[in-house]
């Protein structure tokens, strides 16, 4: 193949002759080609899965592209001190990234306000995008990426903005202490040998995240910066290779590629790359190291006369490389938003496709390119402040939606997840169920256990039954030691939360009345595949708990984990033998399937997903219950107090077969797993009915005074 004399990568990465400081960069097509297949990748994937397995790798391909591109950047544009190397840099950033991505951000809130009753979340992750920290609050609440939250969630794909922006804090320093910034060759040597061990070390942080905690390893810079840093140690390996400018101002060192890139090596890495994204690999090790691998050898052998440089640099793809930020961008609020309103269908596609790529071209043409183009002040510390005020003035703005936009903006029905049934006893006065001697159920447990107290009035109101509760969301009782990093329970959460847990245990325990005749049931509720499933259910993020021993801090089994819990069951049982005791079996978990949220019947929503209507199959709820009993049967054996009640039949017709999500158009779940108003109140209305065939329960309640509750109030939710 030609070979160019003075060979060296320019800030695109194009090889140039005799690069000047500060001279602009010929441009390079072919990798605005490249970008064009990463975008479209990561759209298909969005748009279903099935579509393109591996489409989310596109992003990966960015970190390479951007590593690269970043690099010979920096390298044209020497500085003559470290702020003005930091007030350039993050000037061209800023005039880069921010305006497409306020104007994203603002509209996409205001459409989302209209749809959304609770839009608070997703505003807090618009808003921190804005400066770079969205990866950041999504990790912390634990938000997979591949789960339904995020699909809701129209600011989700700026969590790789914020490792690019995170990594630009990082790396222009790299560069200045290193000479790069300053020193050319050198520079480039020391910068090179410092990189190194850094993309070593990020790659290994990423496998062992992997192991134990997959967002950390997608959202979260540790884990993502040796992809980046591939691109950066490329672009540095091939002006090392084939010096052009020795250091800055010097003449261009002649010479001639000793050794030629064969013809079919980048058409062969082209096509090994779009073979790794159509495979069906879960996000891991081998498609990630493979995605950034072939990105590397790409731009690393693309020549002009080369099939791939061809293939790359065709007006199309040139186009969609081109504006592929703004698409990126404004591809997920659309899907978002869609997926609130109309659905995602192959009805809806072309249409959403096309309003994709029209807000994307609005979005490149008039505010992206133009902004991005001018200098916006004669002072770099100027661009500087001006773009930190857009990005507070956008923050105020989501502040105000997230406060009042709802109220004042959402078109919507109101939720009815929420809403206490009516029962006949509404027409008259309430019941005072709180009085001497009154029946009631007394919850313990986690947020499972919390439902309930939505459902109190109607417990009252139609069994004349009195309700309290002693929860900690996140944590059963008896208290177990367990981590999940999918929930964001810790170890030092865990240890920490059941000390509290033992004192409010003590308490709730203390409370028992001691007397056969005082009519109080026990009723233990807890999520139990969490804790104790060892695999009937399909949701993966409930495999990753992992229990131990707080004493030796050594790991014990979900078996084990069981066994010390129904120890503890037992020890209960045996000091409060007059105490009735309830074991509420587990309710239906819709785990990685279509949000609940959009199950809830809207105008704007005519046809909600097919699966709110044809639920979920309750077989595997049923295999769990079953192993569930038969662990707990020697237990209720040897105490003639304690009563299992499974409350899947409220919930899921046998009849059927089948969990619905809906009654009457009214959802039974607030969310995957946590049941609403009307679903607690069915299965307080079942497990009522079912302990008064075993034992005399109140039938009514005094209806002269007002009903009241006693509550300890649950801890604070945990992500």
């Amino acid at each position: 193949m030609s070979q160019s004399p003075g060979w060296a990568p320019d800030a695109t990465g194009r090889p140039q002759n005799n690069p000047r400081p500060n001279a602009p960069a010929p441009y390079r097509p072919e990798i605005d080609g490249l970008r064009a297949v990463a975008v479209l990748a990561v759209i298909m994937h969005h748009l279903s899965p099935r579509l393109l397995p591996g489409g989310y790798l596109g992003v990966d391909v960015f970190f390479v592209i951007s590593g690269f591109v970043i690099t010979g950047s920096l390298a044209h544009r020497p500085a003559s001190g470290l702020g003005d190397l930091m007030l350039g840099f993050y000037g061209r950033r800023i005039r880069r990234l921010l305006p497409a991505l306020l104007l994203c951000v603002l509209i996409t809130a205001v459409a989302l306000v209209l749809v959304n009753p609770d839009p608070g979340q997703m505003l807090g992750v618009g808003w921190r995008a804005l400066f770079g920290t969205s990866n950041l609050i999504l990790h912390r609440l634990a938000v997979d990426y591949f789960r339904p939250a995020a699909e809701l969630n129209p600011f989700t794909q700026t969590w790789s903005l914020g490792v690019e922006e995170q990594f630009y804090l990082l790396f222009p320093l790299l560069g200045w202490f290193s000479g790069f910034a300053r020193m050319g060759r050198d520079g480039s040597r020391r910068l090179l040998w410092l990189l190194i061990p850094l993309v070593i070390a990020s790659f290994g942080i990423f496998v062992h995240q992997l192991g134990v905690d997959v967002p950390a390893a997608f959202f979260l810079l540790p884990g993502r910066f040796w992809e980046l840093g591939v691109g950066c140690l490329l672009w540095l390996a091939l002006a090392l290779r084939h010096p052009a400018d020795p250091k800055p101002g010097a003449p261009a060192a002649r010479g001639r590629i000793t050794a030629p890139i064969p013809l079919p090596l980048p058409l062969a890495a082209l096509l090994a790359l779009i073979g790794v994204i159509a495979l069906p690999l879960p996000f891991g090790v081998v498609p990630v190291a493979a995605a950034v691998t072939l990105t590397a050898l790409l731009l690393g052998s693309l020549r002009a006369g080369t099939a791939a440089h061809g293939l790359l640099s065709r007006p199309p793809l040139v186009f969609l490389g081109l504006i592929s930020y703004s698409l990126y961008l404004w591809h997920w609020s659309v899907l978002t938003l869609a997926r609130w309103t109309v659905g995602v269908s192959a009805t809806t596609i072309p249409l959403l496709v096309g309003l994709m790529l029209a807000l994307a071209v609005v979005s490149w043409r008039w505010v992206e390119e133009p902004l991005r183009r001018s200098p916006w002040w004669p002072e770099r510390w100027q661009v500087v402040a001006t773009g930190l005020m857009l990005a507070a003035i956008g923050t105020g703005l989501l502040q105000v939606l997230t406060r009042q936009g709802s109220a004042l903006l959402f078109r919507g029905a109101p939720n009815t997840a929420q809403v206490v049934p009516s029962t006949p006893a509404d027409a008259g006065k309430r019941p005072d169920c709180s009085g001497p001697g009154q029946g009631r159920l007394l919850f313990a447990g986690d947020s499972h256990a919390h439902v309930f107290m939505g459902a109190a009035e109607h417990l009252c109101r139609r069994h004349g039954l009195g309700y309290r509760e002693a929860a900690t969301v996140g944590m059963p009782y008896p208290p177990l030691h367990y981590s999940n990093p999918a929930t964001g329970m810790s170890r030092e959460d865990a240890v920490s939360l059941a000390e509290v847990q033992e004192q409010r245990w003590a308490s709730l325990l203390a409370s028992l009345p001691g007397n056969p005749g005082a009519q109080t049931w026990l009723v233990l509720a807890l999520r139990w595949p969490l804790y104790f499933d060892p695999g009937f259910l399909s949701d993966t993020a409930l495999r990753r708990t992992s229990h131990f021993d707080p004493s030796s801090d050594n790991p014990i089994t979900r078996q084990q984990a069981l066994g010390q819990w129904i120890e503890a069951v037992d020890q209960i049982a045996a000091s409060n033998p007059d105490t009735p005791i309830v074991l509420l079996l587990p309710t239906p978990e819709f785990g990685g399937g279509v949000p609940m949220e959009l199950c809830q019947p809207q105008w704007f929503r005519p046809h909600p997903p097919q699966e709110c209507r044809t639920g979920l199959d309750r077989r595997s709820l049923d295999r769990l219950s079953t192993y569930l009993k038969g662990q707990l049967q020697p237990l209720l054996a040897k105490h003639p107090q304690l009563v299992v009640h499974d409350p899947l039949d409220a919930l899921c017709p046998a009849r059927t077969g089948r969990c619905p999500r809906l009654r009457n158009g009214v959802p039974l779940y607030s969310d995957g797993d946590h049941l609403s108003v009307l679903g607690a109140s069915l299965v307080l209305d079942d497990l009522v009915t079912s302990l008064r065939r075993q034992q005399p329960l109140p039938a009514s309640a005094n209806p002269t005074a007002p009903a009241s509750t006693t509550t300890a109030p649950p801890e604070p939710a945990r992500p």
